[in-house]
């Protein structure tokens, strides 16, 4: 059996790319496989460019983490020297953060403006922003805020980072960020549809992921319609209701609304740019993976994707997740044809957790898949 193998990071434990070679090996002895790891703009973004571009340079720096604290992190120079690749989940991103660690309210995108005039200060005109697997929904501003705009509350004050300080803003000074920002063309790949306000809103969404009680949720909801009447003002931007402008804790929003970075959906994207919708033509089977099948995963993520054309083209997807949630299945478009769930394999999802290869390896060889046939 032939197998396209384009697999999803499973978020916090196994990459995309670590999943593709989990896959390939257990597959390879009995099948013809070619693996493909994919992203949609959250975990594995530079892993996929530096797949398509392996001469790119990775360069390590310093920045501020989601929770205001230094740590190393870095970004990706393609070949020509003047295109960058950063990606919010290794500026800001939740990682392992425990529950109770998690700062809904404060936590700010301020460390992805470092990294972004550290990529310009390495000559960087170009600069690619993958989107998604953020500790913070603060709408970008504090990332905006680190290139030079100034956010004031009615005393003409800058606020302070965070997307509660942004209910107190008032005003958005970005002169000094257009200067420091000037003559770079930004793109934002997002990996999720949502707009920034709405019933399917950043902080209604993907608040509770980031820790956000009820209650703070209705928080940052308010917090960001503030934020998106504040921009409006300064740029004449909607950045409340343009489709993608939830990702990343709405980083998106601040992309697009103070930077002027045009948004690209990130799943059809990169599909796109690596050319994959030709080897669903070759394929028997096609195998796909993220850490939790949800509903988020039907707002445009990189698996959704992959449902899409396997419809187009009238091939059967596997779909392998860590954790089900069944009730996103319902009424939807697009579904797998089969779906097998890590943590049926473990005795807790904890140790799917600590172990994700093991699992995944005993997951695959339960698989009842014709052998290849050799040619005669």
């Amino acid at each position: 059996m032939k197998i396209l193998l384009l697999p999803n990071a499973f978020k916090g434990s196994l990459s995309a790319t670590r999943a593709a070679g989990v896959l390939a090996r257990t597959l390879s002895p009995q099948h013809t496989v070619r693996a493909y790891p994919i992203s949609d703009g959250g975990d594995g973004f530079m892993d996929f460019f530096r797949a398509l571009y392996p001469n790119s340079q990775k360069i390590t720096v310093t920045a501020t983490d989601a929770f205001l604290k230094k740590k190393r992190t870095s970004f990706l120079m393609l070949p020509d020297g003047k295109t960058a690749v950063l990606e919010t989940a290794k500026i800001c991103g939740l990682g392992n953060t425990a529950q109770n660690q998690l700062d809904p309210l404060g936590a700010s995108s301020y460390g992805v403006g470092e990294v972004i005039l550290k990529a310009i200060k390495k000559g960087a005109k170009t600069i690619y922003i993958g989107l998604g697997g953020v500790a913070c929904n603060d709408g970008g501003a504090g990332m905006a805020a680190a290139c030079g705009a100034r956010i004031l509350n009615k005393r003409a004050k800058s606020i302070a980072p965070g997307a509660e300080a942004l209910l107190q803003a008032e005003q958005l000074d970005l002169k000094a960020l257009k200067k420091n920002l000037k003559s770079i063309r930004f793109y934002a790949v997002a990996d999720v549809t949502n707009p920034l306000l709405g019933r399917n809103s950043s902080a209604k969404v993907f608040g509770p992921q980031k820790g956000a009680s009820p209650d703070q949720v209705k928080r940052l909801d308010r917090a960001m319609a503030r934020w998106a009447k504040v921009v409006w003002r300064a740029t004449r931007r909607d950045i409340a209701h343009t489709p993608c402008t939830a990702a990343a804790g709405a980083i998106a929003a601040g992309l697009y609304g103070c930077f002027g970075a045009k948004l690209l959906l990130g799943s059809d994207f990169l599909f796109q740019k690596a050319q994959l919708e030709k080897e669903f033509d070759w394929a028997d089977l096609i195998i796909t993976s993220e850490g939790k099948l949800d509903r988020q995963t039907f707002y445009g993520k990189a698996p959704l994707a992959v449902l899409k054309l396997a419809r187009k083209h009238k091939k059967p997807v596997l779909f392998i997740c860590g954790i089900l949630e069944e009730k996103s299945l319902h009424r939807q478009k697009y579904l797998p044809t089969r779906i097998a769930v890590l943590t049926d394999f473990s005795p807790t999802p904890a140790a799917c957790l600590t172990n994700p290869t093991r699992y995944l390896r005993q997951l695959v060889r339960t698989l009842s898949l014709p052998e290849k046939k050799e040619r005669v």
